[in-house]
């Protein structure tokens, strides 16, 4: 199997470190001032986080730790409960802050403990992210967990259903905020954070051309941060390309190629830090995987700048669809000197991440079943299929989309089938690529041998 190097995420994270710790520095400051209470309330019963470590099994009982006087957003405090009563989960968060410490290359601003790290999200409940050139965009939890996750327990624990219930949670009520009204406030032209500030206009040049919006309406006339990331080309941009040539596969989405791989497995060891891929896995172990054993896989990134529905690459039918509740904050394991987690372990997010995934039966038989998998990292873990089984789609019909953002996705065709991809002369797994837009051209299928 052919693999490259990773790409590194467009705009989510910041790939300058000192960034991300000048940001999170600045969070905790903030979030110490503002619930001073809250995390004294919760600290209490607790010894401090630097005698923790020293003090593995000494921990003072908190059952008698009354949770009702600090008004936390509901599925956070669910997560605290669960934090203070399941002895797994309680093993996990105490592990993972304490081991955090003793991973290499750990210079730079780390959560301390557990606590802080609850009311740090239960923060992030009613804030959007905000637009910045040189810092965080998108990914303000897993930059409070960066650190942890890349722990043996961090490592366990988000691979855990129960956890990843929890947090499901916890990212669906942020979800419920993001589409709200009240998250319009960084939809502004703030020239420093505002996504209609010149910073972001410079990173979105002609936005005002190719999105649907009315630049003379508040907020541009959209009605949620989610409203703006989910926003529709205007008619005639990103038309088909070639739309009447079934040998010619379209971009499913707006984005830079990460990964080429061919004589894809079965089963690989798709943790590891070349991350193979790993059908069974990838397809949620599902019969029809079976097609694609030793086949092709395309894999893209979007960036936060970018657009985030999805298109069918081919004409054809629907076959079935499926969304596969995954983990949320997994990263691969030993790659622990990775500033943001999900920069070099995207291949590795396609096994467990959670994913929407769309089987196509292409009109051209020389394709025949292909398949179409969403892929969601950290926070950007809502995938919307707006297709159903029976479909009949032409090339470049919605598919579905990514809420709140967007994050990578994979093509997948069976091993028949061969194909040539035009990367617009990049080469996957390099800094610094550029987005082939939506529709155009990624593949040509050449006809099988009689």
């Amino acid at each position: 199997m052919s693999c490259s190097k990773p790409y590194r995420v467009g705009q989510w994270l910041p790939s300058d470190k000192k960034v991300l710790d000048k940001w999170l520095a600045n969070l905790i400051k903030d979030v110490e001032v503002k619930s001073k209470d809250k995390l004294e309330l919760l600290m209490s019963g607790h010894p401090p986080a630097e005698d923790e470590a020293k003090a593995m099994g000494e921990l003072r009982s908190t059952a008698t730790l009354s949770v009702t006087n600090l008004h936390l957003h509901k599925p956070v405090e669910d997560l605290m409960n669960a934090i203070l009563t399941d002895p797994e989960i309680n093993m996990f968060f105490h592990q993972m802050f304490w081991q955090q410490y003793s991973l290499p290359n750990t210079s730079g601003v780390k959560i301390p403990s557990w606590q802080l790290m609850i009311v740090i999200i239960d923060h992030i409940m009613t804030t959007a992210p905000e637009y910045n050139k040189t810092g965080l965009v998108g990914f303000p939890i897993n930059v409070i967990l960066n650190w942890p996750m890349a722990t043996t327990a961090g490592f366990a624990a988000f691979l855990n259903d129960k956890v990843n219930r929890l947090f499901k949670n916890i990212l669906n009520y942020w979800g419920i905020f993001l589409s709200s009204p009240d998250s319009c406030y960084v939809l502004s032209k703030d020239p420093r954070n505002g996504w209609f500030g010149e910073d972001a206009m410079l990173a979105m040049p002609n936005f005002e051309k190719e999105f649907k919006c009315n630049p003379k309406a508040e907020h541009y006339g959209f009605k949620s941060w989610d409203d703006f990331f989910t926003r529709e080309y205007r008619p005639r941009i990103r038309l088909v390309e070639s739309p009447d040539d079934d040998y010619i596969v379209a971009n499913a989405c707006e984005s830079a190629p990460f990964k080429i791989a061919t004589g894809v497995k079965q089963r690989d060891f798709f943790w590891i830090k070349k991350q193979r891929y790993s059908l069974d896995f990838m397809l949620n172990m599902d019969g029809l995987a079976k097609q694609f054993y030793g086949g092709t896989v395309y894999q893209a990134f979007l960036s936060a700048t970018s657009y985030h529905r999805w298109h069918s690459p081919v004409s054809g039918t629907i076959y079935k669809t499926e969304l596969v509740d995954g983990s949320y904050y997994s990263q691969t394991h030993n790659i622990q000197d990775d500033p943001a987690a999900p920069n070099e372990s995207q291949g590795y997010l396609a096994q467990v991440a959670a994913r929407g995934i769309i089987y196509i039966q292409a009109d051209n038989p020389d394709i025949g079943m292909m398949c179409f998998v969403s892929i969601g990292m950290s926070e950007v873990s809502s995938n919307e299929i707006t297709v159903r089984e029976n479909d009949k789609v032409k090339k470049g019909d919605q598919l579905g989309m990514f809420h709140f953002g967007g994050s990578t996705h994979c093509l997948i065709f069976r091993p028949e089938v061969k194909i040539e991809f035009d990367t617009r002369g990049q080469t996957p797994g390099l800094h610094d690529l550029h987005n082939i837009p939506v529709k155009a051209k990624i593949a040509t299928v050449f006809p099988a041998r009689k």
